[in-house]
């Protein structure tokens, strides 16, 4: 059988697994395993699966991973999160929907020193839900702010899904981390944007201000442990005190000091390792199926096919990003953010770059729409992640409130992909 139908037929097989509920890396490694083994032999396929598991395995640069999911999971159990919406509201009094508008920041705050959407979503409504309901918001408001400040995790550095893309692409870590920047701050002034409109549909019925012992410096000195940490962990990163597996390092110790301080117990200790570790375990089996199913399409010569297709149909680069674009976000809701990036970059990586696109530009684009999708209805993952941290809460709720903000999402990436330039400055102004 020719190669190259393998490796289209090995693409169909994966959707189908997925769509079928066969967790993600799982798929790619039983196609990519099964389609080199129909191309090349038994042997050297039985020889990439422990090729593949022992370099992903023993990767240095792999070590990034389960350190900054560890500060993320420390900061969770040691209250960030409840100190930084605090910290929000007192800069937001006075507004219409300030509780939304400190959720919002909140969870931009908290992204700094979590990577992670589901884990910022999850933490900032289990703090924010509760108060916004005892000072009457409309379910949607509420639900819809926390799902859609939770996605900054996932761009905002540290970012993990950024962090992955850096590493599989071979790209600088710093310069991810930097063409980050703008396009997060982007988001968060959309999504503020966004709630100003929804509060006079959704106007909440009782809001109140922040109590009277609340100060300027009491709202300094909640955010300041948050500060200090992505202070010196990014500051010393791009000031040149420490490699970017450091800079994990240091983050994910002084995240260990500031929560013993906060009287962090032994359980949630045991519990923010153990997410980490359970988190970390699934991102290395997408890993290494990510590297085995990268050994199908090189001998399949799918990648390439496709770049012969473009220049046979005389597409031209922005109809190719067009369509890749189109399938991210199609694909965003269905699949896990993380898992779309490491299934779907092999493939359209060097389509990319022969189309003529900076690399670091694309990854932008690639998380921004992934991103999208973990809003976009009816399946975003950050829907049920905010339905599941909250009680009464129905998802048709959740749905309706997050579609003001996926309209801000499709802006966003609209105003991207017009000005590449907003997310190439920093790289370019301070990168390697």
């Amino acid at each position: 059988m020719d190669p190259l139908v393998i490796g289209l037929a090995g693409m169909v097989v994966i959707l189908l697994l997925l769509a079928l509920g066969c967790p993600v890396g799982l798929a790619m490694i039983l196609v990519g395993a099964s389609g080199f083994a129909l191309i090349v032999g038994v042997e050297p396929a039985l020889n990439v699966l422990e090729t593949a598991a022992f370099e992903t395995a023993s990767n240095y640069s792999f070590t990034l991973i389960p350190l900054f999911l560890l500060m993320g999971s420390l900061a969770a159990r040691a209250g960030f999160s409840k100190d930084l919406f605090e910290s929000a509201r007192y800069f937001t009094k006075g507004w219409n929907g300030s509780l939304a508008l400190a959720a919002v920041s909140g969870s931009a705050a908290f992204s700094a020193i979590s990577g992670s959407s589901l884990a910022t979503a999850s933490t900032m409504t289990r703090v924010a839900y509760p108060e916004m309901m005892k000072q009457g918001y409309h379910p949607r408001l509420a639900a819809g702010s926390l799902a859609a400040g939770g996605t900054l995790g996932i761009m905002i550095p540290p970012s993990v899904a950024l962090l992955l893309y850096a590493l599989i692409t071979e790209q600088s870590v710093g310069d991810m981390f930097l063409a980050g920047f703008l396009p997060g701050l982007l988001a968060y002034a959309l999504y503020l944007a966004t709630v100003t409109v929804m509060v006079r549909k959704w106007k909440p019925s009782g809001e109140q201000a922040p109590d009277e012992n609340s100060s300027l410096r009491k709202a300094l000195l909640q955010f300041a442990p948050v500060g200090l940490l992505f202070g010196l962990v990014m500051g010393g990163l791009y000031g040149g005190l420490f490699s970017p597996t450091e800079a994990g390092g240091v983050g994910a110790g002084l995240a260990l000091v500031f929560a013993l301080f906060r009287g962090l117990g032994w359980d949630d200790f045991r519990e923010a390792v153990t997410e980490a570790v359970a988190v970390t375990s699934t991102i290395f089996v997408i890993l290494i199926g990510a590297e085995v199913f990268g050994f199908l399409l090189s001998v399949s010569q799918v990648s390439f096919a496709m770049v012969d297709m473009i220049d046979a149909y005389q597409l031209s680069p922005w109809m190719v990003m067009a369509l890749i674009v189109g399938f991210y976000i199609v694909m965003g809701c269905f699949l896990e953010s993380l898992a779309m990036i490491l299934l779907t970059v092999p493939i359209f990586y060097p389509v990319i770059v022969a189309s003529g696109f900076d690399p670091i530009w694309f990854g932008i684009i690639a998380v921004v729409t992934v991103e999208t999708g973990l809003i976009s209805p009816p399946v975003g993952m950050n829907l049920f992640v905010v339905q599941g941290a909250t009680k009464n809460l129905h998802i048709n709720d959740v749905m309706v409130g997050v579609i003001p903000f996926v309209l801000a999402d499709f802006v966003r990436l609209a105003i991207l992909m017009a000005f590449p330039a907003i997310s190439l400055f920093l790289p370019e102004l301070l990168g390697n």
